[in-house]
């Protein structure tokens, strides 16, 4: 019979997520070394196992290293937001198949509690593998501990070394063995510890986990405060982080891009700003919310050598929750207006929604069939849209090296 499993987290890490995603349309693709590009194909934001041994760093800029991903025959991609998020979503609904309690921490990471749960936890967790495998075509690995501290620290287990076909759980370590993982962590890749906190730790002679796991308490929290007294206790087993069934709510959506071109023209910064005050809406839309405040900004590039830095920004507050792109649209229009000025070429803009609240607007017959419109267009490749979203264009990012969106959009889907 099998036994009643006590405390025990699992920490669900999708491989490789975005190149991953990327082979899963193309399966040529398989063990060729892969790098996604970020916005405008400015940075490498991913890579596979196959990237990361030619020595490609994660955020080099791509120009940077244009010379070897050519020597080297990289396969190059820009990155494809609509299908990750796509492919994220089917992920973990496959996922929240094995337990009563997920938490969905990131688009390719998802904490389990398996508490309680009768069955044997290993072959339960390569059920889990096998199946996200076979019905997504991501590879995943599972990493599982009595706390999510350690969860995270055997899912690193899990995807170093093959022996453990992908899932391990820390718990079954000996001491010796335990104290030797965690001597060849450093401080700062201790799930918890930001890059800030790491340097404190570092002054004080604390550089690995088994520092941190060695320092007097008093200690950690002087320097952290609760939440690095919380992941000292859970290190030793203390389960002091609970998961998040339901995501907090969202105090403000950020909707913002680089530009592919600096735009110094008002209506080409207005046609990008109302494509972007489109997304923020359907975003706040999708989640039943209203905002209170809308905020509209425009940069020039910092980093250009021998120009000045000009940051514009405007804020209104409305006295009534706002969702209506009807209104929010023609208020991004007047806020830009007010913020505008020529002779500059503007990289970067954007729009935030903040102060949200849950709509609970009056749902007329009217107002439903205009959310009916808005949101039935948009398979289709948004039918309807305003006037100052028509253009040149040029504000688009660039994205030379972008595959289909292969599962959102009808005109990309895949074809056999």
């Amino acid at each position: 019979m099998p036994k009643l499993n006590q405390q025990k987290f699992a920490l669900v890490d999708c491989n490789n997520f975005y190149a991953s995603c990327e082979r899963v349309f193309d399966p040529k693709l398989e063990r060729e070394p892969i790098v996604v590009l970020s916005n405008n194909d400015g940075c490498v934001i991913a890579r596979s196992n196959e990237a990361k041994s030619l020595g490609i760093k994660m955020g080099v800029p791509y120009y940077q290293v244009k010379d070897l991903i050519i020597d080297k025959s990289v396969v190059v991609k820009s990155s494809n937001y609509p299908l990750y998020g796509d492919m994220s979503s089917r992920v973990m609904k496959v996922i929240s198949q094995y337990s009563p309690v997920q938490e969905v921490y990131s688009i390719d990471e998802s904490f389990l509690d398996l508490s309680g749960l009768m069955v044997n936890l290993n072959t339960h967790m390569q059920a889990l593998k096998n199946q996200v495998k076979s019905w997504t075509g991501i590879p995943v690995c599972v990493g599982m501990g009595s706390t999510k501290v350690l969860a995270k620290l055997a899912n690193r287990i899990a995807k170093i070394y093959p022996r453990f076909n992908g899932v391990f759980d820390i718990d079954t370590l000996p001491n010796d063995r335990f104290n030797k993982l965690l001597e060849s962590v450093e401080v700062g890749d201790i799930w918890g510890v930001g890059r800030k906190s790491a340097q404190k730790l570092q002054q004080v002679g604390i550089h690995s986990a088994y520092d941190f796991y060695q320092a007097d308490i008093g200690i950690i929290e002087t320097l952290l405060g609760v939440n690095g007294k919380r992941i000292y206790r859970e290190l030793y087993g203390h389960a002091c982080l609970a998961l998040e069934e339901i995501a907090p709510a969202r105090k403000q959506i950020v909707s913002s891009r680089s530009f592919g071109l600096d735009l110094s023209d008002f209506d080409e910064i207005n046609q990008a700003l109302t494509s972007l005050t489109r997304k923020a809406v359907n975003k706040l839309n999708r989640q039943s919310l209203a905002a209170t405040s809308l905020s509209v900004f425009i940069y020039t590039n910092p980093f250009k050598k021998g120009v000045e830095c000009i940051n514009l920004s405007k804020t209104m507050g409305m006295s009534t929750p706002i969702s209506d792109e009807n209104l929010l649209i023609p208020l991004c229009a007047k806020l830009l207006k007010q913020i505008y000025e020529p002779g500059y070429g503007f990289y970067k803009g954007g729009v935030m929604l903040g102060n949200l609240t849950p709509d609970k607007s009056q749902q007329d017959l009217f107002a439903i069939s205009q959310k009916s419109v808005q949101f039935a267009d948009q398979p289709y490749g948004n039918l309807l849209r305003y006037a100052s979203e028509l253009g040149n264009d040029r504000w688009l990012p660039r994205a030379e090296f972008q595959s289909n969106r292969f599962t959102t959009h009808w005109s990309e889907l895949l074809t056999v």
